[in-house]
């Protein structure tokens, strides 16, 4: 039988967000949420997880926005603000990073869970950055030390009918395509449970603002039987302004484009004939 896990991310970003995700959970539209636990609604998305305690809730480990759980070291400024995506991925392939202290974040941040009472069924990262494949290693390694799954984004292709490629969003998804089978084998090794494919309405070719069909699509478009669908709840508001300051209108469209999720998945059932899981059922 099909194991299909609908994981909205960035569950604790901000209390409306947050909210959106519970009540899509209610209508069934989705099984399983990554917390992320240095955001400004972190402790009440907890609460609201205790809750809902059916509700797959995994940890949406961060590198790469906001202030580190450690404070100062090698991933962060003299601030103990993270540095951004590029910036990780450009000083882990120089060298820059010891890797120790994604360790101590990592397991600081998992800890942040399970000290408050709540028990991991997976993890997976805020902007993909553990599919650096030298970041997966350490987050792999540590998801076999706690016994807990790890999402490995596999990038699907999907041409729509209508309009034009985009070659350097397909470019992207072949170096991702190349670190998710380098990194699906490393998990395999050491026998890391994972899901074996995976996409969103970002893999779609044009992109749109999506339709209740898309969705139903990304489901049927699946290629094997424990299958993760990623989905983005946004409700934009002045905490969400806050937490981001000046980087907020340079994040207008995605924050644009998970609204429009937000609007046909949180409305009606679109996987009522399906039977939902979390990681924990791998």
């Amino acid at each position: 039988m099909k194991k299909l896990i609908i994981n909205a991310d960035d569950f604790g970003l901000t209390r409306d967000i947050s909210d959106k995700i519970i009540e899509t959970y209610k209508i069934g539209n989705l099984s399983s949420t990554s917390l992320m636990v240095n955001t400004p609604a972190s402790d009440y998305a907890i609460k609201l997880a205790k809750k809902n305690p059916k509700l797959g809730v995994g940890l949406h480990f961060n590198l790469t926005e906001g202030k580190a759980l450690t404070g100062i070291s090698s991933i962060t400024d003299l601030n103990g603000f993270f540095f951004n995506k590029m910036r990780i991925n450009l000083f882990k392939t120089l060298r820059i990073i010891d890797l120790k202290d994604i360790k101590n974040e990592l397991n600081m941040q998992f800890e942040y869970i399970t000290n408050a009472g709540l028990s991991p069924s997976h993890i997976d990262s805020h902007q993909h950055i553990h599919m650096n494949p030298g970041i997966f290693r350490v987050v792999a390694d540590f998801a076999k030390e706690k016994k807990v799954s790890i999402r490995i984004a596999f990038p699907q292709f999907i041409k729509r009918p209508e309009g034009k490629i985009s070659y350097i969003k397909r470019l992207k998804q072949l170096i991702l395509e190349y670190a998710s089978y380098k990194n699906a084998f490393y998990a395999e090794n050491i026998s890391v449970k994972f899901n074996k494919s995976f996409n969103s309405i970002f893999d779609y070719h044009p992109f749109k603002m999506p339709i209740k069909n898309d969705y139903i699509n990304l489901v049927k478009k699946s290629i094997s039987d424990q299958h993760e669908v990623m989905i983005h709840l946004y409700q934009e508001s002045q905490e969400l302004k806050s937490f981001y300051g000046k980087k907020y209108e340079g994040k207008r469209m995605f924050f644009k484009k998970a609204n429009a999720e937000l609007k046909i998945l949180s409305k009606e059932s679109v996987f009522s004939s399906y039977k939902l899981a979390n990681f924990k059922d791998l």
